[in-house]
């Protein structure tokens, strides 16, 4: 009976991560056809002294598009713990990744999840 229960629950959990990572996606996005300013953003993660204190790694992001400025809008979680307020800034054409902070603290993991990305014409004075 315990096998049966982890099976059903296996196949749960893979119908749900399927339905996260290919069906939804691609609902998402009905103009697949045109690239968005998401598609340009690229995550990192780099080894430093820092963050190897807290055995993670430091994370980045970068505009990886080679003419147009992205104005980013980032949700920072640690744990399952939203940040009170977004990270908001714009990144410049085919600049250096940005940091964002170290992917571990004080034992629990964090992430960042992009709530707004659009392509912007870049005033002088802009980060």
């Amino acid at each position: 009976m315990r096998g049966r229960r982890a099976l059903i629950a296996g196949l749960r959990l893979a119908v749900a991560m399927t339905l996260a990572l290919v069906v939804l996606p691609a609902l998402g996005n009905p103009r697949a056809d045109k690239p968005t300013a998401r598609d340009y953003l690229v995550f990192s993660t780099v080894l430093t002294a820092d963050c190897m204190r807290h055995r993670g790694q430091l994370r980045q992001i970068a505009n990886s598009h080679a003419k147009r400025a992205i104005r980013v809008v980032l949700m920072a979680y640690t744990g399952a713990t939203r940040a009170q307020s977004p990270s908001e800034f714009t990144l410049a054409p085919r600049s250096e990744p940005r940091a964002l902070g170290c992917d571990r603290v004080s034992g629990l993991a964090r992430r960042w999840q992009v709530e707004k990305a659009k392509f912007v014409t870049r005033s002088p004075g802009t980060q």
